[in-house]
């Protein structure tokens, strides 16, 4: 047997050996990918001082948010900038494809009276200044919106009802299970899959590519 013939023999041999090997398990950081970063990714903008009920919630949120396969990104959890907080705001609007914004409550104030004179003696919520600046914000640049406030917050500026094309859901934390009982509500479903729809559509849009190089158009 000659040489050649010995040495074509050696690479068959080797060719069998890697066909028959087993698939290799897929890797931490590659399960990691699969299950996390290549999600759509959407805005969650929510306070950092959060009760116990108001922390319950928000997970709640996130939970479902990740359920129907999108990425909900908040600032400073997953991801902060070495910069303003405005343009973290920005650069997190720019960068994601729907906000889910919620409203809830920080500090009860008293009103004694307004800048006329006028008594007022009138208690309310105050929310986060942050509520109102990051939906303003996205609503600018176009983002699809949800928008939930705590029942008993102040109804102002982008909150207040009328003011923006979107309707607002509201979140009762004292009814017992506030958690239960807000999720299985059929206006939050509909209201959430209405949103996730545009997301979804407005992330199949801005990933086209930029310049088409023919005139012919997609039919169904």
């Amino acid at each position: 047997m000659n040489r050649a013939k010995i040495g074509v023999e050696t690479q068959m041999e080797g060719i069998n050996k890697i066909s028959s090997n087993v698939c290799p398990v897929p890797t931490a950081i590659m399960k990691e990918s699969a299950n996390l970063l290549f999600r759509v990714p959407v805005f969650l903008s929510h306070p950092s001082r959060l009760n116990t009920v108001q922390h319950q919630f928000v997970d709640a949120m996130i939970r479902q948010i990740k359920k129907a396969l999108l990425f909900p990104r908040t600032l400073p959890e997953t991801e902060q900038y070495p910069e303003t907080p405005l343009t973290n705001i920005r650069r997190m609007i720019i960068n994601s494809y729907g906000m889910v914004a919620l409203n809830l409550r920080q500090q009860k104030v008293k009103i004694i009276k307004n800048n006329l004179n006028e008594p007022i003696g009138e208690k309310v919520w105050e929310g986060s200044p942050f509520a109102q600046i990051e939906p303003g914000m996205a609503y600018q640049y176009g983002l699809p919106l949800l928008l939930i406030r705590e029942t008993g917050v102040e109804s102002k500026g982008i909150w207040a009802f009328g003011i923006g094309p979107f309707l607002i859901l509201e979140w009762d934390s004292t009814v017992p299970n506030p958690i239960e009982t807000f999720f299985a509500r059929n206006d939050w479903k509909s209201i959430f899959q209405n949103w996730m729809g545009y997301v979804r559509t407005g992330y199949y849009i801005q990933t086209q590519p930029e310049f088409k190089y023919s005139c012919a158009t997609d039919k169904d």
